[in-house]
Formats: structure tokens, sequence, C-alpha cells
């Protein structure tokens, strides 16, 4: 909802005021934040106009240009003022920037460049002239559409612009280039509450445009008001909210605090000051508004309040807040360095800065404050000196709050996020940061195409001429850490599904719940139709948005498929063609600029044989990919209309199971294209000329001249490779071979391939034998190229034998290149090559294998065994089909016939595959927020011993999991933000934890509040990254209201020392839906502890785990004992559980209870899905049945199964100790329970091990109720961490590590030797 993009939070200056003191100067620090980039971009997008008025020379300013027009979005409009002798040349009218107005914008730029060469200073009103091109658009237009105007300038402006009639209806972004004048662009800035930056001509051209851009996010919220009503008696002071415009009334009593708008992820904090009489506990009610696209927001008020304690306010309570310090430090630097015709010099700020020490904030403040604030002005003046440049666009950037270039190093402000994604662990890839900065400020996706070349040895001789010289230019698209996370176009499937009388019923229900697969994977914005291959009817979907809404969209694709019935008749191959020509109509009829943007395919899935089709022309406009059921499916027919149309040939012969595991590699691709319509350029130098290029089924062009090509590739998946080979013929003494460059469309952004030179060196006398060695990538490709072009070959002159390609692939193997290439690919080749020859007569995988190889793109090969070759890391995830499992247990096997049973138990049973498989699949990341305890209770070994622990943390988490450090004491303090944990990121969570110094009291709500709006504010990151606070601490007596504490995420609470408070850490887990572990005795275990959880935490294989549970004619459900997560029942027979995440080898027992009629043995059916990789899984159907003999049964039949006893016995003890625990529980009372327990015949039937494990338990509970002195130390504590353990059937340090076996996973029992023994 449009609701939730701004929040605003305040802090007072400190928490108490003596109730008979007056304060005539209080500051409350007011925060207002947007929503972080991925929940904005969810929001409609309204297009904004832009005018750019500028007198830079176009012919160095080209580049900036071009980058401007591809950087807006078609529904964006763009207008140029270009200033020239003769006054301003109207370049361009308010132009939409669809594909036609781009093309019109370069024409004009084109002409520009070419009739002008430079400008001229600023003789005239184009400030003006700008503002009225957008007065003209009308009221509904202003109202809705945001406006901005870019001006760009180099040189003086005469006459001075302080003298111009500047409007401050638009806001202006200067930007000046080379020597301009400063002060005459701030000052147009401030005017407008625009923004000044300032650039150097040799400045990348990527980088002079990139807060500018932030500026025009489209889901950036405006008219974004602050509210603030005093309290009674108190009194509005003054409020220092920079460049953004207040008003404070007359009376005092109320004030707005205007800041148009706020991009997403942004921050805006301002000062009130208050004066404050005795006695007034509220000081202030803040609130206010917002404009979406849609609607207008309000957000919803609230107070701010300090303690009027009649006693002397304690030390902590006058310690001013650390954020409130930090703000007024800053301020009072902004008002210094202010001052109007000062010369600065370092002595100047220095002294400044030596003046804001001894001010009451400084001293005041915590030292950590201080430190950070003098050491960030410090780094500012060694990186931008005194100029006046350089401060002018600081004050500037700090008066806005917003990121702005300040001369020399423009990207400072986005260092810190580059630094967390440079490089990607799994491939090694760098990151370029001229190709991905301007994204972080719009939130593109940083998605980059990466080129790379290889020649085929590093040098040739100076005298030879190489006719044949083949050079590997390599194409990569960047691996997404998950393709989720990125913002993507949408795709158009139309599925055309042959569904005829010879089909088997068994085919007929796989290809349903195939396409259900595809249904699941395919995201909101992509669209599907379904068409059947029927003589009437065919087409039963139009392309159909795959949304959640009920009823429509995936809810109306799913109903289409559960109708498909086999028809009569046996179809020719003209149906099967006006089929296909039918969805291809379905694609054309999108229009032209939904064509551009949306990837459209045909998917055919058929087992007719249809031998005519190879007779008849198939339309190649539209790529079919085409998939053979079964081992009656003409293969040379599939291949053939794949071939016709630039798709892809897949087949499922013996075991057609395997239908679902090919539908959803294909679509597990299709959803994750990264980049589209990318051209790869290769220019050659003289005396080198391309005789070739080898580029399998995709497009390639070389000139009639030989010295240019280029080869097309349409789209490329998230993480695939495509490898190319071009033959070059090099004349001798020839070292640069050739250029290669190119350009990509991403998420309707073009961009352009950074150029790189191949070159060799070239001995004339002496040679290193390496440099002329065939380097492994070029042999590898150039071994595979010949294999697939030498079976090509057999296969169209219908010589395809067993003998033959043997021979061929001996002849490969034993050449320059098969001896030079990695033994891995061989190994991979030979593989292949053994399955083609037993494939000889049917030819299906030899087909599949030719359109794999040709397309470089995975193809299912019958099995999926056979389907590996060129798989993505995505394509990969597709393998984790089974990682949740399900399992039951009925009481007992057998029910008499004639009797009823009333509360009859089924065990539930839901498993994780354990670690030797689930190590194999990619795990969930991880954010964790640390919330640590220091107050002055945690002085000594316990802080070193936290500080121990959390170091162990941070080495276990993964590069790609985030953490994020919150301590308390007297305020809650945001250490960290939510950082990946690369090496460099380890460093400086290391760091912080290392500076921690206990001190002061411990606001734990507070603290806990933070944690919580650090994980809420991920939004759409929230759905495939587990996320949950570690909260350690020796809480002791806080008193926690149930209201104070969200549980929107679950809080894992860790109580260290004897002297916690085990009754208040159990609360805030059980709230939150978290887990409660302690550490008594030796606070040194702690860092054992947390190694057993975050253990835990890294090896979640799914999320989102839903069970559904149906009961059958005569069963009805009457409850669901499943602990700490959630069920319901809904009309006694339809039930849910709901698991939020499971470890690998993890598993979750639940008890259904069942009223079962006479006679009845089908009990209920069991199913349900979870959350793997973000793609939803479904689990297996599982039957619950029951004999129901007639004669007396069996005694094994109708005794109680022991995992349903276990179960039945562990929920008893759970109860019955949560009740003890209640009601001060007694040795009696608890030898009572055990001893009701034992005489069950529950207790009976359950395996003996089980229950000595129980019996155990009891004992340690018995141990340490008998002495009243230890129950508050270790009893209570190993009560309430039992029940925890027991609620969510997961493993909780009680104690020690060593009492912490139950539900411990293989993983974590090998994980906690190991840490044990250190």
């Amino acid at each position: 909802m449009d609701g939730d993009l701004v929040k605003i939070e305040a802090f007072a200056r400190n928490k108490a005021i003596h109730v008979t003191e007056t304060c005539d100067e209080f500051p409350v620090l007011v925060r207002v934040t947007g929503a972080p980039c991925r929940r904005a971009e969810e929001m409609p997008c309204v297009g904004v106009d832009v005018v750019l008025a500028f007198n830079s020379p176009p012919l160095s300013f080209m580049k900036v240009l071009m980058m401007l027009v591809d950087s807006l979005s078609p529904n964006d409009r763009l207008s140029i003022l270009f200033w020239w002798f003769s006054g301003i040349v109207h370049v361009l009218g308010l132009t939409y920037m669809s594909n036609h107005g781009r093309h019109v914008v370069r024409l004009k730029i084109n002409e520009l460049a070419k009739s002008h060469d430079h400008g001229r200073s600023y003789i005239g009103p184009v400030l003006p002239e700008a503002a009225q091109i957008l007065r003209q658009r009308g009221v509904e237009e202003s109202r809705r559409r945001p406006a901005y105007i870019l001006h760009v300038w180099n040189g003086g402006m005469i006459p001075a612009v302080h003298n111009q009639d500047i409007s401050p209806e638009f806001p202006v972004h200067t930007l000046g280039v080379g020597r301009h004048e400063p002060a005459d662009m701030k000052h147009i800035a401030d005017l407008t509450s625009g923004t000044y930056e300032s650039h150097g001509w040799y400045d990348y051209p990527e980088k002079l445009l990139a807060s500018f851009y932030a500026t025009i996010a489209p889901f950036a919220p405006s008219s974004v008001r602050i509210t603030l009503q005093a309290g009674e008696g108190v009194a509005i002071s003054s409020i220092a909210s920079g460049r953004y415009h207040n008003i404070v009334n007359s009376d005092k009593q109320s004030a707005t605090v205007d800041l148009y708008s706020i991009y997403a992820g942004e921050q805006k904090t301002f000062i009130i000051t208050l004066t404050v009489p005795q006695g007034k506990e509220r000081l202030v009610t803040i609130g206010g508004m917002y404009q979406t696209l849609k609607t207008t927001e309000e957000l919803v008020g609230f107070d701010v309040v300090v303690v009027r304690p009649h006693r002397k306010c304690m030390p902590h309570e006058e310690v001013i807040h650390p954020k409130v310090a930090a703000e007024l430090l800053w301020i009072r630097f902004n008002e210094g360095i202010a001052k109007p015709n000062q010369n600065l010099s370092r002595n100047d700020v220095r002294l400044l800065l030596d003046k804001i020490k001894n001010q009451d904030e400084a001293r005041a403040a915590p030292q950590e404050v201080v430190s950070d604030f003098l050491e960030e002005v410090s780094e500012m003046m060694d990186q931008y000196g005194v100029d006046m440049e350089s401060m002018l666009a600081s004050l500037n950037c700090r008066q806005l709050q917003r990121s702005t270039n300040k001369g020399t190093s423009p990207w400072v402000d986005a260092i810190q996020i580059l630094e967390q994604d440079r490089v990607d662990e799994h491939t090694n890839m760098v990151i370029d940061f001229n190709l991905v900065f301007l994204h972080i400020y719009v939130c593109q996706p940083i998605i980059q195409v990466k080129i790379q070349g290889f020649t085929r040895s590093k040098a040739i001789m100076g005298n030879e001429t190489c006719n044949e010289f083949p050079v590997l230019v390599r194409v990569t698209a960047a691996p997404w850490r998950h393709a989720w996370e990125m913002p993507r176009d949408g795709v158009d499937i139309v599925a055309v599904i042959d569904i005829n009388t010879n089909m088997q019923a068994g085919t007929l229900e796989l290809v349903k719940q195939s396409m259900m697969i595809v249904i699941d994977k395919l995201g909101p914005d992509d669209r599907l139709s379904i068409v059947s291959l029927q003589t009437h009817k065919r087409h039963l979907m139009e392309l159909t948005y795959m949304s959640h809404d009920h009823g429509l969209g995936r809810d109306a694709a799913r109903f289409k498929i559960t109708q498909l019935k086999a028809s009569s008749g046996n179809y020719m191959g003209h149906i099967a063609s006006t089929a296909l020509e039918e969805g291809a109509q379905i694609l054309r009829g999108r229009g032209e600029e939904e064509s551009n943007n949306r990837q459209g395919c045909i998917i055919l899935l058929s087992d007719g044989e249809y031998p005519e089709i190879l007779q008849i022309k198939i339309n190649p406009e539209i790529p079919v990919h085409t998939f053979g059921l079964g081992v009656d499916h003409n293969p040379k027919v599939m291949k053939y209309i794949a071939d016709m149309t630039s798709g892809t040939y897949s087949f499922i012969d013996q075991d057609i199971n395997n239908i679902k595991d090919a539908l959803g590699l294909f679509i597990t691709g299709l959803t994750s294209i990264a980049a589209s319509s990318i051209m790869i350029t290769l220019e050659t130098p003289k005396d080198i000329t391309i005789s070739s290029i080898e580029s399998g089924n995709y497009i390639h062009h070389v000139k009639p001249n030989q010295m240019s090509g280029k080869i097309i590739i349409e789209h490329i998946y998230a993480g695939e490779q495509k490898d190319f080979i071009v033959n070059l013929t090099v004349g001798r003494g020839a070292k640069k071979l050739m250029t290669i460059g190119g350009e990509f469309k991403a998420f309707k952004w073009n961009k352009s391939i950074a150029e790189m030179d191949m070159s060799v060196t070239r001995p004339w006398l002496t040679r290193s034998p390496e440099d002329l060695t065939i380097q492994p990538d070029v042999a590898a490709e150039v071994t595979r190229i010949r294999l697939q072009n030498g079976v090509l070959g057999m296969v169209e002159a219908q010589k395809m034998t067993t003998q033959e390609l043997q021979k061929l692939w001996t002849k490969i193997k034993h050449s320059d290149e098969g001896r030079s290439a990695p033994e891995e690919i061989l190994s991979s080749l030979s593989i292949e090559v053994a399955e083609m020859n037993r494939d000889i007569s049917g030819m299906p995988y030899t087909l599949s294998w030719l359109s794999c190889h040709k397309w470089q793109r995975a193809t299912s090969k019958g099995m999926p065994n056979n389907s590996r070759a060129f798989r993505t890391i995505g394509q990969y995830a597709d393998d984790d089909t089974n990682l949740v499992k399900v399992e039951t247990f009925t009481r007992s096997k057998a029910i008499p016939n004639d009797d009823p049973y009333n509360m009859f138990p089924v065990l539930v049973r839901v498993m994780a595959e354990p670690r030797l498989k689930a190590e194999e699949m990619l795990h969930p990341y991880v954010d964790v927020v640390a919330v640590l305890d220091a107050s002055a209770g945690m002085q000594g070994k316990k802080l070193e011993r936290m500080k121990d622990a959390m170091m162990v943390v941070i080495g276990k988490l993964r590069a790609k999991d985030r953490l994020s450090i919150v301590s308390f004491n007297t305020y809650e303090n945001r250490l960290t933000r939510l950082t990946y944990m690369t090496e460099h990121g380890r460093d400086v969570a290391r760091l912080k934890i290392s500076q921690l110094v206990a001190d002061g009291q411990g606001d734990v709500v507070a603290a806990l509040r933070e944690g919580t709006e650090i994980l809420r504010w991920r939004e759409a990151e929230s759905s495939h990254r587990v996320g949950c606070m570690v909260f350690l601490s020796d809480c002791k007596n806080y008193e926690i209201l149930e209201t104070e504490i969200r549980p929107k995420f679950p809080v894992h609470t860790f109580g260290l020392g004897t002297d916690h408070n085990p009754s208040m850490m159990k609360y805030i887990a059980d709230i939150t839906s978290g887990t409660y572990s302690f550490v008594n005795q030796d606070v040194g275990m702690t860092k054992d502890a947390l190694a057993l959880f975050i253990t835990n935490l890294t090896s979640v294989v799914a999320m989102s785990i839903k069970i559904t549970l149906r009961t059958n004619e005569g069963i009805t459900m009457s409850s669901i004992e499943s602990g700490g997560y959630v069920n319901y029942v809904e009309n006694n027979q339809l039930g849910m559980i709901d698991i939020n995440n499971i470890y690998a080898g993890e598993w979750k027992d639940f008890i259904v209870y069942l009223r079962v009629a006479e006679g009845k043995k089908e009990l209920m059916t069991i199913g349900g899905q979870y959350l793997s990789h973000n793609t939803v899984k479904h689990i297996a159907y599982t039957d619950v049945c029951v004999q129901r003999p007639h004669q007396e049964g069996l005694p094994e039949d109708l005794g109680i199964q022991p995992d349903v006893a276990a179960a039945l016995v562990q929920i008893k003890m759970e109860k019955g100790i949560s009740t003890l625990v209640e009601n001060s529980p007694s040795i009696a009372g608890l030898r009572q329970l055990w001893e009701e327990i034992v005489d069950t015949e529950e207790a009976r039937g359950m395996q003996a091990e089980t229950l000595s494990g129980l019996s155990v338990d009891v004992a340690e509970m018995k141990r340490d109720i008998e002495n009243p002195k230890e129950y508050s130390k270790s009893g209570l504590p190993y009560m309430l961490s039992w029940l925890s353990s027991r609620k969510w059937q997961r493993a909780t340090i009680k104690g020690t590590p060593s009492s912490s076996d139950a539900f411990q996973t293989t993983w974590q029992d090998e994980d906690g030797r190991a840490t044990l023994s250190q």
C-alpha cells in the first residue's frame, strides 16, 4: 500500500527534566525517512518533466546528453534549451521519451553538435524561459507530474544572476562544469530548492548527472509536509530545517516543515527548539501528510514526551541523545562555514571546530558521537580542501540533506553501497563501478553484461602470417544474488498444449501439474495465454497477468488448466501449425511498445508425430520452444519447429514425470532475463581482417571489407555465458588484433559495454613456449564447436552412426585444441558423446543436444541429469524440488470397522533434507540484527564474553549474509546498518564490537524497536531473506509492556549470567516467535551458544512452509496441536499449519485430531508448498488411511504407534510443565506430573530411548527446584528454555551447550562438537 512510503520518528534531547525546571532552548530531533528502493519501486510510477538548459560545448557534452536521454523512461518528457551567440536555441519541446522520442532527441543533439561548437556566457533569461515551458503544461499535468530544470553551465554569468528574476516555482538543479561562478550557481539552487554540484572537464561523464537521476526517481513521495503542535504551555521557538521551508505560527503553538519530496531510502532530520515550562511532560505532537501518484496519505501523529521527576534526575536521564547531539554539531558547523564574504583557510576551520568542541552540545554528547563528527569533517578537509566550490557544495548537501557531487570526488556518498557488492564471491567477477554507479541513485538493477576476450595464444611470431587465428569472445551476464531481487521486464508466454485422444490419462495429469509449476513461477508482471491443440475452442485464455487477485490471474489460469480434457480424433499437421499460428497472432497483437519491452514466446507441449509439419513453412517471427512428451513424439518435427522459430527443443521420454523439471528449468531461465538486444561489435585495425565468426544460432554479420562485424544476442539470462570464436587473418608484425565493444538493454535502459582491445606480442627471435601455447578457454570452445559442427553435418547428411561419431570425437580429442582443453570439459563432452551413441536410432537426445549447444542454453534431454550443460545458478536451484517432505503416522494402523473414534490422533511430520543433500543447495541468505546490552551491568567478563561471541557470529556469517549491530544503554545506538559480511564488512563489524563500552541504564524497548525498523524496511527482500534479531543481555528487572514489543520479526533471546531475568527474556521471545536460551555459570560459553544458533540460521533450506490438510467424506477435524506454529481449522474439514522456516535435517511433529465415522478408511489428504529461492515448490500429496477390519484386528495393528505415542507424551509434558511454572513449581508437583505421564498408554508405547531423554530433563528440573536459591539462577531459566525448545521443536541452550541436544540436527551436532573442542 502507498501509505507506508514515509515514516517519522522523534528524539528528545534527553529523557528527563526536573519537574521544577524551565527550559528555554530544548531541542527535539525529527527524522523523516523514505521507504527503501525495493519497497518504493513497487508503487505506480508517475512521469516527470525535465527541461535541460546548458551552454557547455555540445561535442564535449555529447555523451552526458545521450545518457540523460537513456535514463528517462517512456513516460518521462524532456525539453532542451541551448544558449548561443544569437540567444536561446529551442532545441526540443517537451517530448515523451518513447523509442521514437529518443530517436528525435538524438537527431537534434547531433545537429546541435555539428552547428555549434561552443556556447557563450550567460547573457539572457534562459531560466525564465525554461520555467515558462513547464508552466504551459496545464493544471492537471502540473499537479500530477513533477517538473525540474537541469541547469548546466560553464563560464561566468553576465549580468549576475542575483539581479535576475528567478522564479522559485520549479527546482533548478545546477551543475557547474569547469570554470564557473560557484556563488551564482548555488544562489540559483538556494532560491529554487535545487542542488548545486561542481565538476571538472575531465570527470567521467557517467558521474556528472548522478544525483540528478535520483531527483527524477518516479516513485518519490511528493508534497511531504510535517506538522507540529506544541503541548499545553510549550512554545515552538525555532526550527532548523536547512533549505527546507518551515513556518512557525505567531502563537508559537503550531508549525509546518515542507520537504517537497523524499527519495527512496533517503532520510531528513531537523531540529525543533522548544520552550518548556515547569511540570509539562508532553512536548509536541508530530504528524503530517504526503502525496503519491493516486492519493494523499496521512502520517499518523504521535506525542514526544519527557519524564518530569520530583526527585533529582539520574545521570543517565540527563545524557544527550546521540542522534540529537550529532545533528546539533552539524548545525553549528554549517552555521560557521556559511558566513558570507569569508575566505576560509584550514586554520579557520580548525578554530571553528575547537569552538564547537567547547559548546554544551559537544561536552554533553557521548564521546563516540563527537569523534565521528570530527573524523567526518577532517576527511572532508583532506578530500576537498577548503576551496569555495567544495565548501558551497558541501553546505548545499547538508542543508538539503541530499547527496551532491563536490568537485573532485563525485561518488563518495555511494561508495559504501558499492563496497558491499563489489565482488561476487562465487564468480570472482568485479562489478564495473562506472556501469552501476548511476543506477544506485535511481534504484535500477546492478546488472552488467561483461565481455572478455582470449586469443588462441599470447604471442604470434613477428614474421608469421595467420589465416585462421581464433579469438574467443565471451559475453557474461552478471549473476544476481537472486534474480528476483532485481526488477525485470515482464514476459509473455503462450502455452500451446496438445491433448489429443492418444494422450494417456497419466500423461495429461502430469502436463496439468507441470503447467501449475509454470503458473507459480511466473511473476505478477508476467502474462500467460493458453491455446489447446484442438479442432475447436483452441483459444482457452487471453494473455493474462499472473496476479494474486482472488479469482483472477493465477486462479483463472489454474482453473483453465484443470478443465483440460483429451479431445477425440487424431490431429493432422495443419491443426498443429494452425494452433502455433494462433499463438503467434496473440503475441503479435501486443503492439510495438509491448513487443519491444516484453520477451514473448510460445511453448509447445506435444506427444504427437505430425510428419506433415516438415512440409509446412512455420512463421519465424515468434520463438517456439518445443517439449516432446514420451517415446512416441516425433523429435525431427519438434526440432524443425524450434529451428524455424529460433526456439529450443527439449524432450522427456521414459519417465514422463520429468516434464515438471523440464518446464521448471525453462521458466526459471526465462524469468531471469538480465539483458536483451545485446549487440557485440568487432572492429579490426589495418592489416587484420575477420575471416569468419562461429556463433551457433546467434546472428552475426561481417561487413564486406572484413574489418568490422557484430554478433546479435536477443536476450541473456542472469549468470549465463555465451562464447563465440572470431577467426582473424593476421598480417606480419600486427600486434593489436581487434577492439570489442557493444551495447544492451536492461529493464528499459539502453547501456553501452566498455570497449576492450585484443592484442598479442610479436617476438621476432626468441619466444617463451608458454606464450605460444593454446589458451585453455579457446581450446575448450574450439573443441566444442568442432564436435557440434561435426554432429550437425552427420545428422543433415543422415550418416549418423556409432562408428562415425566415435571417429569424429577421437579426431577432435587428439587435435592440438583437444589436447589443450581442460580435462573437465573433455570429460563432459565424452559423456555426451556416449549418450548420443546410445541414441543413434531415435535421435531425440542428439537433436536436443544440438539445440542446447547451438544456443548455449540448457535443454531437457530425457532426464534431469542430462540437462546440466549451460545451466545458470538459478536453474540449478530447481534441483531442490524435494527439500521438504511430509510423513504421517496414525495412532494405530487399524480401527475396528464398527467403531467410531472421536479424537483419533494423526502425527504429521514435516522433514527437511539432511545436510548431505541440503549443503549442495543455495540456502537463503540471512539478515541478523544483533541487539547488544551495553549498560553498566554488563561491565567486566560479561561484556568481554559477549564481544567474543559476536566475533564468532561475524566469522560464521557468509559473504552474502548481512549483519546490523544495535547497542543500548541509556539510548539505543545503531552501530552499523545491514552490512554484507564481505571481508570489508567483517572488519567494520569487528571494529564496532571491539569499541563497545558498558555504561548507563538499559533501554530494551527502544533497542528492540530500532532492530524491528531495520528489518521492516527491507520489505521486498523479506520474502527471500531470513530476518531475525538476536538479543544478548543480562536483562534484570525491566518492565516491558505487551504493547511495547512488536511481534513483526523473531527475537532470539540469550540471557547472560545467573542474575538475568528469565521470565522477561522468555516473554520477549514468545511474543515475537523467537527462542530463549541462557548461559548462566560460565558466560564464556556464550560464543558456543551463538555458534550453534548461527549454524542453524545459515542452514535454512525452505521458507513460508504451508501444510494443508483436507479430510475425506465422513471425517472431520477437531483440532491441531502445533506448539508455537500457527494453525487453523476451517469448517472442520480443512486445516493449515504455517512454518516460517526449516533448517537442514530438521523435522517438526504435529498432532491432528480427527473424528472418524464407522467404516471410513480414507481419513485425510495432506499436501502443501514452500518457498525455495523465491520459487514456490509443491509438496507431494500424501493420503492418510487406516485399516477397518470387520473382525477383531491383530494386536500390533490396534496398538499405538511409537512415533505417535512419543509426540502425545511430549505434548502432555509441555502443558504440564507450563502449568507448574505459572503456579510456582514444587518437587511434589513435578514428581506427580511425571508419574502420571509414565503411567499412560502413550508412555508405554513410545521408544525407551525417547522416554529416557525426557526423564533426564525432569531430573534436571528437580535438582534445581530442591534448592530455592538456585531455582531463580538456573532452575527457572532451565524450565523456561526447555519450554521454548519444545514450543518451536528447535534446539535452545539451557545453561551449557551440552544440555541442548534436544532437536539438534546432525549439522548442529557436528558444528557443536567442533566448537566445544576449540
